[in-house]
């Protein structure tokens, strides 16, 4: 070998050197930068016509486990879905209260059943009609409260959602951006790891959000999809797009009200395709979570709400009111399916019986009938309001009372008695709607039910039949009820609500119409007049707060009467005793929300929701700390593989140092030979 070709093997030597040093020197430098994995560059022999000429670097790479990482990626996306989830938890626990809590809505039922059971033993007692009402008022205020905080944390999450899906798209942007500087370097046959650095630190941002799968190119691009195969970036990026709700209501779900997240690229909702990731802990808390509480608390006050309704218009205060004014408006043509006698009588202020008339329902065409039979007392009016409401009056100072007798009115899931069904005398308001009816939720929309039977809708004067047969789902009989009630602009849609769906029928033109079942479909899956939300809207009667004296403690007698007899006297409690004795009587709940059916007093399903709600924050809180510990784990090991370590990284620059100065004093040593042989020469 000349001495030139030694002096290159020694310069060679010396660059190579200098390069593994600054390689050493930069990962020292960013031993703290988050996301920067370590560089190494393993050394080759120089060859020219096969003969060693020196030592060169092969390409920087990084130090990293794929498989590791890609492992630690699901598992964040997995563990931030449950953080969202867990924190809505926590925060519908302070907001529903503690079991123990004297101010939880349960307590609530428990003191206003109390009230009316002071009421029972007291029933003249201004003192008790006041505290059944104050404490009716503040259970009611909760409830709209609570119904309300729920809506609000459902805004809050879709705005969240919209942010999300923004910086989403963000992300996608920037790694198709790294894309392709990458593909550039690796055309030109030079590596990038710090650009490789920089997307790894994008993806794993990209899978906090969401959760994605990913594959790389030989070009070194990366392409993402999501994990049902829709593609996120791959030539260009897709965007997706949400726009946030302002307000929200129980009646608001997911294609009703709120839209879904889009995909560009095939303009599918993919919405229920999302599993991981924060989003899809903000879709689990706003379209299910969320939505969950809501169908139980609104349970809770359907049932409160038509226990005491039920009871307080076959009772009468004493002395009894002039005049009773139904809650509900009607046309003259409306024509429920009606049963039974239900009584209507006046008296003077002592009780006594000036007239009474039991009215034979079955023989009433339609709710004018029934008006105009009243109303053909010698002492008593009843007329249709402007509004729609149906109001009877005493003449003269008398007085009016009803009971309910045998009268029953028959609508969907629910028998009324007569003065129930038009709301003469209830104690609370947000009784049923007859322009909408909602079912209870169904597992699938497009199953078949396997029942059969005909709904028949009563529309002003006429009945309209639509059978449903075995084979039919949710879906199909939506379909058939809108085909065959199309005139009449009644529409029936099956809405997605939680982690199933419900049938609702509205009438768009805000008209009453009634249902009947000669099957089971009504009671199946519970098909009633109203809406969603009576959380939000149930309130006490405005004009019991206004005359506490009209609170109903006592009831009109239901025996023979005749004129001249006591209907109702002011000793009796009876009523108040009736309503106090249903809030500790077993009623049956339908299932709503996480709430399986069951037949508990009110007090004790109140106590479900908040046990319940609290058993999901406890075990959502556990599986995040345990899923967080596991997370620190595989960072851990992340780390241990391509975290700079200083030890390593010092212990290297002296192998590299003595690398250098045994190349720079061969440098010297083959430098003074040749110098002599120049001289010599």
């Amino acid at each position: 070998m000349s001495l030139t070709a030694a002096l290159q093997s020694t310069l060679s030597g010396l660059q190579v050197s200098q390069a593994q040093i600054q390689l050493t020197s930069n990962n020292i430098a960013n031993v703290n930068t988050v996301g920067y994995t370590r560089k190494t560059a393993a050394l080759r022999t120089q060859t020219l016509n096969g003969v060693t000429t020196g030592v060169q670097l092969s390409d920087i790479q990084r130090t990293v486990d794929d498989r590791l990482l890609r492992q630690l990626r699901e598992h964040i996306s997995l563990l931030s879905g449950q953080k969202v989830t867990s924190s809505t938890l926590k925060d519908t626990q302070v907001l529903f209260g503690n079991l123990g809590d004297h101010s939880s809505f349960s307590h609530g039922i428990k003191a206003l059943g109390s009230s009316f059971e002071g009421l029972g033993t007291n029933p003249m007692s201004l003192v008790e009609r006041n505290s059944a009402l104050e404490r009716a008022r503040v259970l009611t205020s909760q409830l709209n409260t609570m119904s309300r905080n729920l809506q609000q944390m459902r805004v809050g999450a879709d705005r969240d959602i919209e942010s999300a899906v923004t910086k989403i798209n963000t992300l996608l942007r920037d790694i198709h951006d790294i894309n392709g500087e990458i593909a550039g370097r690796t055309a030109s046959n030079q590596t990038s790891p710090d650009l490789e650095d920089q997307r790894d630190r994008l993806l794993t941002d990209l899978t906090e959000l969401i959760d994605i799968q990913y594959f790389k190119r030989q070009s070194g691009e990366v392409v993402i999809l999501t994990k049902t195969g829709r593609t996120l970036l791959d030539s260009v990026p897709t965007t997706l797009s949400h726009p946030a709700i302002s307000q929200s209501s129980a009646t608001v779900t997911l294609g009703n009200g709120i839209s879904g997240i889009v995909h560009s690229s095939s303009g599918v909702d993919i919405t229920t395709e999302i599993g991981g990731g924060r989003l899809a802990g903000l879709i689990e808390s706003r379209d299910n979570t969320l939505v969950n509480l809501q169908a139980e608390i609104d349970r809770l006050s359907e049932v409160l709400r038509d226990n005491v309704n039920k009871l307080h218009n076959n009772g009468t205060a004493f002395p009894p009111p002039q005049s009773l004014t139904s809650t509900r408006s009607f046309v003259a043509a409306d024509a429920p399916s009606m049963t039974g006698l239900f009584r209507v009588t006046v008296v003077d202020a002592d009780g006594v019986v000036v007239e009474t008339l039991d009215v034979n329902l079955a023989a009433q065409a339609n709710i004018g009938a029934f008006v105009g039979t009243v109303n053909g007392m010698a002492n008593a009016n009843a007329v249709f309001n402007a509004d729609g409401t149906i109001s009877m009056s005493a003449t003269g100072a008398n007085r009016i009372t009803i009971n309910e007798m045998t009268g029953a009115v028959t609508d969907g899931n629910n028998t009324y008695g007569m003065g129930q069904f038009l709301g003469l005398n209830d104690f609370f308001n947000a009784g049923p709607n007859y322009t909408d009816y909602i079912s209870d939720r169904v597992a699938s929309d497009t199953a078949a039910l396997g029942l059969a039977g005909t709904l028949s809708f009563r529309v002003g004067g006429a009945t309209t039949a639509v059978n449903y047969v075995v084979g039919d789902s949710l879906t199909d009989i939506a379909t058939a009820i809108s085909g065959a009630l199309g005139g009449s602009n009644i529409a029936a849609t099956v809405v997605r609500e939680g982690s199933g769906f419900r049938l609702q029928i509205t009438d768009q033109d805000g008209d009453n119409f009634f249902v009947t079942d000669s099957g089971t479909l009504t009671s199946n899956f519970n098909i009633r007049a109203g809406m969603a939300g009576t959380a939000e809207r149930i309130s006490v009667r405005q004009s019991l707060l206004q005359n506490p004296g009209l609170v109903a403690h006592a009831e009109s007698s239901s025996g023979t009467l005749a004129v001249g007899n006591i209907a109702v006297s002011a000793g009796d409690g009876s009523m108040a005793q009736a309503i106090a004795a249903a809030f500790t009587t077993n009623t049956t709940f339908a299932a709503a929300g996480n709430i399986s059916q069951r037949s508990v007093t009110l007090e004790s399903y109140a106590a479900e929701i908040i046990s319940v709600n609290a058993a999901k924050a406890s075990a959502a809180s556990s599986q995040v700390e345990n899923d967080e510990s596991f997370r620190l784990t595989l960072e851990n090991q992340v780390a241990s593989i391509s975290q700079v370590n200083l030890d390593e990284e010092l212990a290297n620059i002296i192998l590299l140092q003595n690398a250098y100065s045994a190349s720079a004093r061969l440098t010297t040593v083959i430098a003074e030979m040749l110098d002599t042989l120049i001289q010599t020469v």
